[in-house]
Formats: C-alpha cells, structure tokens, sequence
C-alpha cells in the first residue's frame, strides 16, 4: 500500500506533518520488521508479507532427498511432498521454503549415518536423545508446532531401517515407542515414524508399536517377485496390528526386477530399467512406477520414492508415470500420518 503526502498551504503542511508523526509511530512500533521507513520526500510505503501458496491438497507425492536444506533440486512439480535430512540449525529455513511453496514435508531431524548412534556396534539411545535434544528449543517448537498446523510438515522420521544389521541386535518396536514419547515431550502434536524396507513388515512382527504413529514400508520386485498384492496385504495387515497409519515408498532406483541369470549384470531384460545402484538391483520400469504407485498412493498417508535422482526422474518415460501418480494423489482424499 501507498500513501502519499502532498505539499502546499499551511494545513497541507499540517497534515503532512501529522502523517509524517503517525507513519514514523507505526515503524517504531512494529520493529521497522513489516512497514517499510517513511521516505524524507513525502512517501509512506507498507510492504506486505510475501504471498505464501496453500499446501497442495489430496495424498503428499514426491522423492527422498528433493531438498538441499532450503534449496530445491526440482521443481517441485509434480511432487508435492519429500522426505528430507535436516538439523536444528536449518529446520526453519526449509520449512518457511517448503511453505512458500505450497510444499509438505516428511523430516528426518535425526538423520544421517547410523554410526552417530552405535555404541559398541548397538544402537545407543542416549546419544539418539542427545541430537533431538538440539531441537529443543522455544523457536523451533513454535515454528513446528505452526508447520503441523498448517500442514507443511507431516512427519517425522525417528529412525531409518531398525531392521538392518547397522543398528546392532537390540533395537525393538518398544524402544522405537520410547524415541516416539521422547520425541514428542519436544514436538507434542508432530507425528512421529519410522522407515521400514521392503521385508521389514515381518520384523518383530509378534511386538506391536504402541507410540509410533505412522510406518513407511517400502517396496522392491524381490520382496514378492514383482506381486504388489501379496506384498500389499501382509502390509496392511501388520499396520493395523500395530495400530500405525501406513505410508508407502517405491524403490525406484533398485527395486525393479534383479539381475541374476546369465552372469553378464546389466539389468537388460523384461522388469528391469537400467543397471541400479549396486549388484544385482535394477532400476524400476516406469510402467512399475506407474502401476505400483497408482496402486499404493491411495492406501496410505504418503507416498515416497527412494530417492532422488534427476537422471532418472529426467527420462520422459519415467516423469510420465510420477505425473499420473500425482494425478491420482490429488484427487485421493487426505490422510493424516498420526496413529490411528
């Protein structure tokens, strides 16, 4: 908004004045932080706050990794979520970025190398407890308390994978419960989760989570010889034993089809899309992508693909199948992560 102030004849010039007063009372009193300083040739000028975009509606879609702290990768379209490693000095730069664009969040606040957390080749609570605690912090809870609330962050990863042998033998779904409680005495109304790989559904499968609100499980062709259902159902029906709101990720870059028969590894042949990350795992087909994720985005709070990679997402073949995922997770209803 501008207003400006005029010269002239003596009331002119009283008015100005008084304008003058009045502008220069209003920057004091907000700090100078959302009013712009009244101009010395008779111009008052209000900057308003930067338009900010509504969350994108409909079931969160997009990569592992889509975020550099406050720096985008891609896009974002046609994801409309990711799944990202953050610390407490850059929690609040990527979610003021992410908001800015409309753009929802899965954070991992305690990311990174599981070798932060071993003691003596066990996982080691105590120092898990000493990164959150750097969150614990009066700014950082209300920027996150205001990011749940209007939908910009919608999870958070306490753990990566527990079934895997990086965290020794004496992690459990009661202890990943007690990271979930401790988490929360910080972050009260954020959801808290866990990422689980393609078999993982069978680990612990007699415990139950208590805390955990929501499981990312994971799919890859080998899990199940490339039957989603199969794999789908025990999913499903291990999540709600649990009592978990299930979420769901593609393995895009070694979850097609392995190769293994004919002693030549280059992932060339029916249900493989390219040579993946490391023997024998193949890249997803996109007509993979684009069925599974169809299949899957529908069922959770979230669906995710490990991970991005911009040669792989750059292949017109492949952006086609996110972009008719995307289509069916903006017209899917909105599911939140929070346990069920």
């Amino acid at each position: 908004m501008n207003r400006m102030i005029g010269t002239g004849n003596s009331r002119t010039h009283l008015r100005s004045l008084a304008l003058l007063v009045l502008a220069t009372t209003i920057v004091a009193s907000c700090g100078g932080e959302s009013v712009a300083p009244v101009d010395p040739a008779g111009t008052v000028e209000i900057t308003p706050a930067p338009p900010q975009l509504a969350v994108a509606p409909g079931i969160p879609f997009g990569p592992f990794g889509l975020w550099t702290m406050n720096v985008l990768e891609w896009g974002p379209k046609p994801f409309t979520a990711s799944h990202n490693f953050i610390n407490a000095d850059t929690l609040i730069l990527q979610i003021n970025a992410a908001r800015a664009k409309g753009h929802r969040l899965i954070i991992a606040m305690a990311g990174g190398p599981s070798s932060r957390y071993v003691t003596s080749g066990q996982f080691d609570l105590n120092k898990w407890k000493t990164v959150m605690n750097t969150y614990n912090k009066s700014t950082l809870k209300t920027a996150v308390a205001g990011a749940v609330t209007d939908g910009t962050i919608i999870g958070n990863m306490l753990i990566d994978e527990p079934e895997t042998k990086q965290w020794g033998t004496t992690l459990t779904k009661a202890k990943i419960d007690q990271m979930a409680v401790y988490a929360k005495t910080i972050f009260p109304t954020l959801p808290m989760g866990v990422n689980h790989g393609p078999p993982a559904y069978k680990w612990h499968n007699t415990e139950r989570y208590t805390k955990v609100d929501y499981v990312v499980y994971q799919y890859a062709y080998w899990v199940s010889n490339g039957n989603l259902t199969t794999w789908k159902d025990a999913v499903l029906a291990q999540a709600k034993l649990d009592g978990v709101t299930p979420a769901f990720s593609l393995n895009v870059l070694n979850g097609g089809k392995q190769d293994r028969g004919d002693g030549l590894y280059d992932c060339v042949g029916t249900g493989m899309g390219g040579l993946g990350q490391r023997y024998p795992n193949c890249l997803m087909t996109s007509d993979q992508v684009r069925s599974w994720g169809k299949t899957l985005t529908p069922l959770g709070c979230a669906i995710l693909l490990w991970q991005f990679n911009k040669t792989y997402m750059s292949k017109s073949a492949n952006l086609s199948a996110f972009n008719d995922i995307a289509t069916v997770a903006l017209s899917s209803p909105k599911r939140s992560c929070k346990r069920v």
